[in-house]
């Protein structure tokens, strides 16, 4: 029969830990830091209360004390990977980086899995500690590190996969809005939200308890009651419970009177419960559509039609625009350039000056000047007439500063020249807002982070190795900033059929050199991208005219889904697995008409010189990544266009109505066209 021994020392340093325990979260490291030892005389060979220890003297400033317990440790648990990096930290805080290598290494060692110790190496060394790790171009990893190898360069580890729990995490319970109203200039001051007419109101509650309705309310008057959309958390870490409660509200703020108002966002719960928002917002005048018609995000409806707005917006024709993207369908004829600033800011920008002369020689090209460059370029030749201001830098506000009467004069003087484009060649931002005197539609400048209203911005820097300033002449700058310009004023998209291949390749998916012939691309990367009715698209081209149709798809279910005319119809088939490029560049380059989604096919058919219809969701501007040769792009204007959704699509709120609500017939028209 076995005995249990009482051993009085255990129960006895037990007692010790947690007072020091609580001395240490309460930060009195001095006193945690001597209560642990005297655990530790009762029992010396805990090597946890070592480490502990060490840690607490550590924490003092005692690192001449803490470094024993930390080697005793150490002959204690000699295989421990986590001790190894500990001592490694130590080692770097009392300046002694080669034992701190050493310790990194020896962690690294131990669990060559764990990244933590090989990426502490990797800071030591970026230090500027020499060593003998691999180094390439100046930057180093520890041998047998991830993001090593032994046959290669310097690796980028954080390109490499991390693993899944690493995206894990506690959501914050929350509310985020993605889209509120735009940020303007308004008569009430600088707005960070302002609804005009029709608006989204986009973006989700976090809850752990299900959040059943959305209130929406503006001075207290509610405006809309709204359901919400639950979806899961994806990386949610702890708690199953929360999840993602998705709102888009289209609404039209017309009927408010004009105004400052407070914006409340109600979220209720099955509780009882409410989370709210609050934010001031501005209401200003509805903008006309037609002034905008490259927009999509701007909408307008019947204001007699009793049919909500969701409804009136859905039932809308979709916009079929011919793919011509240029930004200035003809050259701007009146431009307004600025340089109010000193005698050598007008010198260093002659070159820019000339440059866009050249770009624009049927212009009128009009000089607003400093009384300091104005007679400098009138005897340069360099503009079609100058307008000199005094805008004198202000010692005391550390700016140009202009009086609001002398404002209001030159606004009247500068308004009969009906500009179509103002741009300040100033890269300092202090004389940017005069440019919103011009009157111009389209305004110019070099980015600074503090002017939105720009409609198109310039940014260049080059850096100094020594001082990171610029390295390269200011001139240089404006005359990039004049290039960019000279960029928008045309079309760069190029036609490149390919010579090296023969419609005789087609033969192998069936298909004549005589035969006309549709190309139907039903995939995108991105799914949710991707238009739902090219079935009955194909089946309204099989009907209506002679074309074979070849349909590419990389939806494994999409053969059992086909509607039973293409299934019977010897001039259809489904592409769905993938095709040497050959093959695929030829179906493309060959086709009477391709139809696709924003992928890249769509913009192969068109390098190719292929008739082009695509299927544009609103998530970017048509404007920006549709095609630009021939053919069309059909899109819808809806008020949340330009979402950016990617990786969250549960995020849209709406269904994607504005790549499913195009309809086949609209498509059908685009090609019929084509055809």
């Amino acid at each position: 029969m076995s005995r249990v021994i009482f051993n009085p020392g255990i129960r006895k340093s037990r007692t010790i830990i947690r007072k020091a325990d609580a001395a240490r979260d309460a930060r009195e490291y001095d006193r945690a830091a001597l209560l642990y030892e005297e655990a530790l005389s009762l029992a010396p060979g805990n090597a946890a209360i070592h480490i502990q220890c060490g840690h607490m003297f550590k924490e003092a400033g005692h690192l001449a004390k803490a470094e024993p317990h930390y080697l005793r440790a150490k002959q204690l648990t000699p295989d421990d990977p986590d001790l190894a990096l500990q001592l490694g930290h130590f080692y770097k805080v009392a300046g002694k980086p080669r034992q701190a290598e050493l310790s990194y290494k020896r962690a690294i060692e131990l669990d060559p899995d764990w990244p933590e110790p090989a990426i502490r190496l990797a800071e030591l060394y970026r230090t500027g500690w020499r060593n003998d790790a691999k180094r390439v171009a100046g930057r180093q990893l520890p041998y047998g590190s991830p993001g090593w190898w032994p046959d290669s360069d310097w690796l980028v580890p954080e390109l490499a996969p991390c693993p899944p729990q690493s995206k894990l995490h506690a959501y914050a319970e929350e509310i985020a809005i993605r889209w509120l109203g735009r940020r303007e200039r308004t008569r009430w001051g600088g707005m960070r939200s302002t609804l005009r007419g029709i608006e989204a109101i986009r973006g989700f509650c976090v809850s752990a308890v299900p959040v059943v309705e959305l209130r929406a309310m503006l001075n207290g008057l509610r405006f809309c009651t709204a359901p919400l959309q639950a979806f899961p958390l994806k990386y949610e870490r702890d708690d199953p419970n929360k999840m993602k409660y998705v709102f888009n509200i289209w609404h039209d703020f017309s009927n408010f009177v004009e105004g400052l108002y407070e914006l409340e966002l109600q979220f209720i719960d099955e509780n009882g419960g409410m989370r709210r928002h609050t934010e001031q917002i501005a209401i200003a005048s509805a903008l006309p559509e037609d002034q905008y018609p490259n927009s999509d995000r701007l909408v307008s409806i019947a204001p007699s039609d009793p049919r909500s707005v969701e409804e009136q917006i859905n039932s809308r024709p979709s916009m079929i625009r011919k793919a011509d993207l240029r930004r200035f369908p003809e050259p701007p004829r009146n431009v307004l350039v600025q340089r109010v600033d000193q005698l050598g800011d007008m010198v260093v920008s002659v070159p820019a000056i000339r440059r866009l002369r050249e770009l624009l020689p049927a212009s009128r090209l009009v000089g607003l000047l400093s009384f300091a460059n104005a007679e400098l370029a009138r005897t340069l030749d360099l503009f079609d007439e100058v307008i000199a201001v005094d805008f004198p830098d202000d010692e005391w506000e550390r700016r140009r500063v202009m009086p609001l009467e002398k404002q209001h004069e030159l606004r009247r003087q500068l308004d009969a020249f009906n500009f179509d484009v103002a741009i300040d060649l100033s890269e300092a931002d202090v004389s940017r807002p005069l440019l919103q005197l011009s009157g111009a539609p389209f305004l110019l400048g070099f980015a600074d982070g503090r002017t939105p209203w720009l409609s198109a911005t310039y940014e260049a820097y080059t850096s100094d190795p020594m001082n990171n300033l610029e390295e390269i002449p200011a001139g240089t700058k404006i005359l990039g900033l004049i290039e960019y310009f000279g960029t928008l004023l045309r079309s760069h998209a190029q036609v490149m059929p390919r010579q090296d291949i023969e419609r005789s390749r087609l033969s192998a998916y069936g298909l004549s050199p005589a035969d006309r012939f549709a190309v139907l691309h039903a995939g995108a990367r991105l799914r949710f991208s991707q238009w739902p009715h090219y079935d009955r698209l194909a089946v309204m081209i099989l009907e209506a005219t002679d074309l074979k149709i070849v349909m590419m798809s990389d939806d494994p279910l999409r053969r059992s889904k086909l509607a039973p005319e293409l299934v019977a119809s010897s001039r259809f088939q489904l592409l769905d697995k993938r095709l040497p490029f050959d093959d695929f560049d030829a179906l493309l380059s060959f086709c009477t008409v391709f139809v696709g989604n924003d992928s890249g096919p769509s913009h192969l058919a068109s390098l190719r010189g292929a008739n082009v219809v695509n299927l544009f969701l609103a998530r970017h501007n048509w404007n920006e990544w549709g095609h630009e040769n021939k053919g069309y792009i059909i899109t819808r204007r809806v008020p949340c266009a330009g979402c950016n959704i990617h990786h969250d699509p549960e995020e849209c709120g709406k269904g994607f109505a504005c790549i499913v609500n195009i309809s086949p017939d609209e498509v059908f028209r685009a090609v019929m066209e084509l055809v």
